[in-house]
């Protein structure tokens, strides 16, 4: 509403500005009525959208147990720090019995001649030959020092073999080259390093080796100490070799049913959540404690039910979540009684699984009867971008908005077209007033001359 401007009556002795406010405020009730409106749409909105990021946590969850690979999760343990085991989601389950032989190592050569600091010269050649794996590589060499052949080799870019500057003792240098990689592949010669003595084997680039066995154990080499594929999805880094006396390394490889449990019940918090959610939001005046600014919405209601109905129509042909832990409370929320979970997936994951992931379709409706199958179903429908229930009455809220605010800049328009009109009136008032004051104090004097 418009304010300002203030017409305070000289004449009238009358506080015009307060009465033009008081009268502005009868005229700006409907520009009231329509922010009180706003006010209460935007807390509706807010409700659908408190629901929507429950539901979509809910959505989250609920795919992340119809996923069939969560249902292949496995854990792998080692038995002994000479060895870290890890797995992927398509891990097998059993058992390796294996012993570090040896780690993977990086070919390396170092020079037996000296020179006295790194600026003297190392090489009269315009170039330093590497033949690794029988391949030819040449490094050109513009400054001889031994500076310059480090920078020369550290700067060709694939290579695979870098240079150091060593200093032996105080004052004398030699020259150390080292292979990027390690394995046997890595072993590599060197010609062109005239200047600096002959170059000797410091440590000889090998394969990593494990002993896999105990009655007939068989050798498995790798060019790292990172081994894949002695069992499906199982990785194994060694990490040191053991002596003949160390107990050999056992890795066991198990489903990870405490990770599906602890979906299972993140499925179950997530529908909790959204379900006390709806409850908040469509809750009834109840004496002192307001309603919900959903208070009887049916919509939210049905999808509360929608939500519980997921467990109480239980999985098709394998019949009541209960048998695998889940089940509703009296207070319509979801339990998840872990214990009965585990016990019934060590029995038979397939069936387990079957109750999330459903192979039947009773009611037809185009959804797997598994509760996870369900809840997606659910949840999707109503957070779906656009199209989604919740989307939907979002929209339409906002757009109920967009139209209030329409309306409220109108009679912003209309109040100040007022508000001037009056401001006006008051004036010419205070003007005619003026005249008559005037008129009357001339009347005054000339009855006073004729007396």
């Amino acid at each position: 509403m418009v304010t300002g401007g203030s017409v305070d009556g000289l004449i009238s002795g009358m506080s015009t500005s307060t009465v033009i406010s008081q009268l502005m405020q009868v005229e700006a009730a409907p520009q009231t009525a329509l922010k009180n409106k706003v006010t209460t749409q935007q807390k509706v909105v807010g409700s659908y959208q408190s629901i929507n990021t429950k539901m979509s946590a809910l959505l989250t969850a609920a795919k992340a147990l119809n996923d069939p690979a969560a249902w292949k999760g496995a854990t792998a343990t080692s038995s002994s720090d000479a060895a870290v085991a890890t797995t992927t989601s398509s891990s097998q389950a059993g058992s390796l019995t294996f012993s570090v032989q040896k780690l993977a190592s990086a070919h390396s050569l170092v020079y037996d001649g000296r020179v006295g600091a790194t600026t003297d010269i190392v090489t009269s050649s315009p170039s330093i030959d590497f033949t690794i794996n029988g391949e030819l590589k040449s490094v050109p060499v513009t400054d001889t020092s031994l500076k310059g052949v480090v920078d020369a080799v550290n700067k060709t870019a694939g290579l695979g073999v870098k240079a150091t500057a060593v200093q032996v003792e105080p004052g004398r240098y030699t020259i150390q080259l080292t292979s990027a990689g390690t394995g046997a592949s890595s072993e590599f010669t060197v010609s062109g390093l005239d200047g600096i003595g002959t170059g000797s084997i410091a440590t000889q680039g090998s394969n990593a080796e494990l002993s896999v066995g105990t009655t007939n154990p068989f050798t498995v080499t790798s060019e790292t100490n990172t081994f894949k594929g002695l069992l499906d999805g199982l990785t194994i880094t060694a990490t040191k070799a053991q002596s003949p006396t160390d107990a050999p390394v056992t890795v066991t490889v198990a489903s990870d049913t405490e990770g599906i449990a602890g979906k299972v019940q993140a499925m179950v918090d997530a529908a909790n959540a959204t379900l006390a959610e709806i409850a908040t939001q469509t809750r009834a005046k109840s004496g002192a404690v307001a309603g919900g600014p959903l208070a009887g919405n049916s919509s939210m209601q049905s999808l509360a039910t929608s939500v519980l109905g997921t467990v109480s129509g239980g999985a098709g042909n394998l019949g009541s979540l209960k048998d695998i832990g889940v089940e509703l409370t009296r207070d319509g929320k979801l339990s998840f009684n872990k214990t009965t979970f585990l016990a019934a997936l060590q029995a038979d994951p397939e069936k387990t699984q079957s109750y999330f992931n459903g192979t039947t379709d009773i009611d037809g409706d185009g959804v797997k009867d598994g509760f996870a199958d369900k809840l997606v179903a659910v949840a999707d429908k109503a957070t779906q971008v656009n199209t989604g229930t919740l989307a939907r009455f979002i929209t339409s809220g906002n757009d109920a908005i967009t139209e209030l605010n329409d309306r409220i800049s109108d009679w912003d328009v209309r109040l100040e077209a007022r508000q001037a009109t009056l401001q006006k009136q008051f004036t010419a008032m205070e003007t005619a007033l003026g005249k008559l004051k005037n008129q009357s104090s001339w009347l005054a004097g000339q009855l006073s001359s004729l007396g």
